[in-house]
């Protein structure tokens, strides 16, 4: 364990955005998202986006029929956080009912709303009727240009709400993930929780090495001078890994009892991004706790 004495930098959240479809995925979701404006004294907006061109293809009665369930959810939404959690709306939060495509319509709201972090669910499959499924939570983490936490459908710690004490990074030496360890020694530090730093190794980048030892004390050296000076006060401990990436990265995070885990994202670039780059929509479907992406620049097919 290493205790690093540097200056400190904040997270500074002072608005989050949270999306909801109703679902078990994003009430759980929404529940991390109050939580954690609490935590910040931030505003908080909770919003669901009606896909009315969807409806209004199958007709205007079924555009009114879809508008008017949407905002018995929203009242009912309301009831269950004022009953559960003491929440009461206009104070502790604010409701909107937005219109259009999910996801460009939660990064508009986000932008309008001056949102330093926006929080999803996802329920890491397809179905008919939902909105915050695979390809939606995942344009939103790629394009935002603020963290975005998602809560997958296997979190196992539902209960907790949002108190990391363990955090665990998944750094590749990207740009998106320099950014990423930056957010996750200043949460880290700020919750005074402990930061694991995790670089995975697949078997084909070591074939032919032969001083193996060597090739991973050089990373455990990249991975702590990737939190450069926001370190002051953060217990934190390096780890390179062997094997395939996404579940080494899973194994690892229930090894460790991880509350979050973060790792950097490359921007949205076209339709073939899970094609070229899957691994960051799989851990955020199978991860056990909430993950949070922090993105990096946009790619240019």
């Amino acid at each position: 364990m290493v205790t690093a004495q540097l200056n400190p930098v904040g997270v500074g959240i002072h608005s989050v955005l949270i999306a909801t479809d109703f679902s078990r995925c994003s009430t759980v979701a929404v529940n991390f998202g109050l939580e954690l404006a609490q935590e910040y004294r931030a505003k908080a907006y909770v919003v669901f986006v009606l896909p009315s061109d969807d409806f209004l293809i199958a007709g205007r009665d079924a555009y009114v029929a879809a508008k008017d369930a949407a905002r018995r959810d929203l009242l009912e939404l309301k009831a269950e956080l004022r009953h559960t959690h003491s929440y009461t709306e206009g104070e502790d939060y604010h409701l909107l009912l937005m219109e259009g495509e999910a996801a460009q319509s939660i990064l508009d709201c986000a932008r309008q709303n001056k949102a330093d972090a926006i929080v999803v669910g996802t329920h890491g499959r397809g179905g008919l009727g939902k909105m915050l499924m695979g390809s939606v939570a995942e344009r939103v983490f790629r394009q935002s240009p603020v963290p975005v936490m998602t809560v997958g459908p296997h979190l196992h710690r539902a209960a907790r709400g949002f108190a990391p004490r363990n955090i665990l990074l998944a750094a590749d030496f990207t740009p998106a993930s320099e950014c990423a360890a930056h957010y996750a020694s200043a949460l880290a530090r700020e919750r005074n929780a402990k930061l694991t730093m995790l670089h995975v190794l697949d078997h084909p980048e070591l074939s032919g090495v032969a001083d193996r030892a060597e090739i991973m004390q050089g990373i455990e050296s990249k991975l702590t001078a990737l939190i450069g000076q926001d370190t002051e006060g953060l217990q934190f401990c390096c780890r390179v890994e062997i094997g395939k990436v996404v579940p080494t990265i899973l194994h690892t995070e229930i090894e460790i009892d991880a509350d979050l885990l973060v790792m950097g994202v490359r921007g949205w670039s076209g339709l073939l991004d899970r094609l070229m780059w899957p691994n960051a929509y799989e851990i955020v479907r199978e991860a056990a706790c909430p993950v949070l992406t922090v993105r990096g620049k946009v790619v240019q097919q």
